[in-house]
């Protein structure tokens, strides 16, 4: 009777747990004790699942193989794993089995705790994981060998899951920083801290590369133990790119204020000589000295007018909010009109030859902008030929455009400088031409207000005898 008590409490126990907990002959396999909690998470009654096979009544699927299964259980007396399981009611349940054998009764107690929901949850995760095209995401065991890899980090890498799985994350870094340990010690940072950030040049499977933004997540096991880490990687390399060209254009503008300050020096001091000059002598000196001084006050007044345009301009460039007219003049007046301008400054040196176009050169633009692309030609032009010399000034219809095309006898431009002509703040020094005022931003807006309009300015051909430049804008239609 108290043998029977005993039994008979065990099985109440037994109920109360919420696994599934039954009992099946090791030859057989026949199901012969089936608790509470089996019922539960299957659906079948105690009736209906004694003298089951429980393999074949729960269409049970094993890791490898059911032989193994039984054989490790035989060998070892237990074994544990995850099985996928059906119930009654035909919808599977992922379960997480524990055997155990007794020799003495020739029975297995198998233990079953149901983690669908760990498992489904895990899928989900998966499937977001490998559906963000934006980041790379991957695992890495504990020494840094890559251990999963999504679909982001192919198509930001170039490799398939295949190409890198079990080799060392250093492979996407740079020589350099696999020279100076940068893989292991952002590893080493993230095992210490919980987490490390870094930003640098990764390589692709084709060898380019592409600037990263990078987190990486150490990740340990309830006792505390290193078991990996998660390595999410993002491409900003346009992010970067933008704040470079931010910095450089920080640069730049520290650079031209200076130029700009040491250009406007000159002309000011001109101003002021002449000035103080006009204050200490009288009214008959002062007549003769005005004949004199009043082609120096205009070239300098117009080089300070020039300068100033060329500012405003270039600052309406960067900050996107220059605005061109869309206006049909006629080419040919305009340059004339140029022309005449630069030809008041009245230079000794130099002798402007205009050769005007036969007819009308009706084009489609800005002329304002045409007029301080032109004078910057003929400034530059006057400016660089320091020894004087014709620059002449022609006019042609060219495929579709109205051409003007500037050529100087100066000191020309030597080949490796002309890739970077037009370049901004770019001025090339050489011994001939230490004394030419300039701050490097004219012919760069030059060109941009020419592209603004359709058309294009570009360097002819330059050598050791003068330059050519030609301006090109849309012609009108007829």
């Amino acid at each position: 009777m108290a043998a029977e008590r005993r039994e008979s409490e065990a099985v109440r126990l037994l109920d109360l747990a919420f696994d599934a907990i039954f009992t099946i002959k090791a030859q057989s396999h026949e199901i012969t004790y089936w608790n509470a909690g089996a019922v539960r998470m299957y659906g079948y009654s105690r009736e209906e699942a004694i003298g089951r096979i429980s393999s074949e009544l729960l269409e049970t699927r094993y890791p490898e193989s059911p032989e193994s299964a039984y054989e490790a259980v035989v060998g070892t007396g237990q074994w544990s794993g995850k099985l996928i399981q059906r119930r009654k009611d035909g919808t599977e349940v992922h379960v997480d089995g524990r055997w155990v054998l007794d020799l003495e009764s020739g029975t297995i107690l198998e233990v079953n705790r149901e983690i669908t929901e760990h498992i489904e949850l895990a899928e989900r995760f998966q499937l977001l994981v490998e559906n963000v095209k934006d980041y790379a995401i991957f695992l890495l065991d504990p020494d840094g060998m890559i251990t999963s890899w999504n679909s982001g980090a192919a198509r930001i890498n170039g490799y398939s899951a295949d190409e890198v799985v079990g080799r060392h994350l250093s492979m996407f870094y740079t020589p350099e920083e696999i020279a100076e340990g940068r893989p292991q010690r952002n590893l080493a940072e993230a095992a210490a801290n919980g987490q490390a950030t870094d930003e640098g040049w990764r390589v692709r499977k084709d060898g380019s590369r592409y600037f990263a933004s990078v987190v990486v997540t150490a990740f340990r096991d309830s006792a505390g133990k290193l078991r990996g880490f998660a390595k999410i990687t993002q491409d900003v390399t346009s992010k970067q790119v933008e704040r470079q060209r931010l910095l450089e254009l920080e640069q730049s503008k520290s650079t031209f204020l200076n130029l700009v300050a040491h250009e406007l020096r000159t002309p000011l001091t001109v101003l002021r000589g002449y000035l103080s000059l006009f204050r200490d002598l009288d009214e008959n000196a002062r007549r003769g000295l005005e004949a004199r001084s009043l082609p120096a006050l205009e070239a300098k007044t117009q080089e300070m007018s020039r300068l100033v345009d060329q500012m405003v301009e270039v600052a309406r460039l960067e900050e996107g909010s220059l605005r061109i007219r869309t206006e049909r003049f006629d080419l040919g007046t305009v340059t004339e009109q140029s022309v005449e301008m630069t030809r008041a400054l009245d230079d000794p040196i130099h002798r402007i030859v205009f050769e005007p176009f036969a007819q009308e050169l009706n084009v489609v633009g800005d002329d304002d902008r045409v007029r301080i692309i032109l004078g910057n030609l003929l400034s530059n032009a006057m400016k660089f030929s320091p020894t004087g010399g014709d620059i002449t000034v022609t006019l042609d219809r060219v495929a579709g455009f109205g051409q003007v095309t500037v050529v100087d006898q100066g000191v020309g431009i030597k080949l490796e400088n002309q890739i970077k002509l037009f370049n901004r703040y770019t001025r090339f020094e050489r011994d001939d031409t230490q004394h030419v005022p300039g701050t490097g931003m004219g012919l760069y807006l030059s060109r941009e207000l020419a592209r603004r309009q359709g058309g294009d300015l570009r360097l002819l051909w330059s050598g050791p005898g003068g330059s050519a430049f030609a301006l090109k804008v849309p012609l009108a239609r007829a």
